[in-house]
């Protein structure tokens, strides 16, 4: 009976072990994700906010300054 007890009780350790790894990994790959979305979000953010509208795009330049100047005319 003793004998079953201490089984018992091992058996459920180890269960229990799994179950922290399992949350353990889970709680990983999930902090990892936040911090990876938020770099990239962060990152867009930077580039975006720190340069001008010909930094960018050609195409965006090019619409930037048909907008501010009405005798833009583009090269052939």
């Amino acid at each position: 009976m003793i004998g079953e007890a201490i089984d018992t009780i091992i058996t459920l350790g180890w269960a229990l072990l799994g179950w922290i790894i399992v949350f353990a990994i889970a709680g990983t790959i999930i902090i990892f994700t936040a911090l990876a979305t938020g770099a990239y979000a962060g990152r867009g953010l930077w580039r975006a906010a720190g340069r001008p509208a010909w930094a960018r795009s050609r195409l965006r330049a090019r619409l930037a300054a048909r907008r501010t100047r009405r005798d833009y005319e583009e090269a052939a």
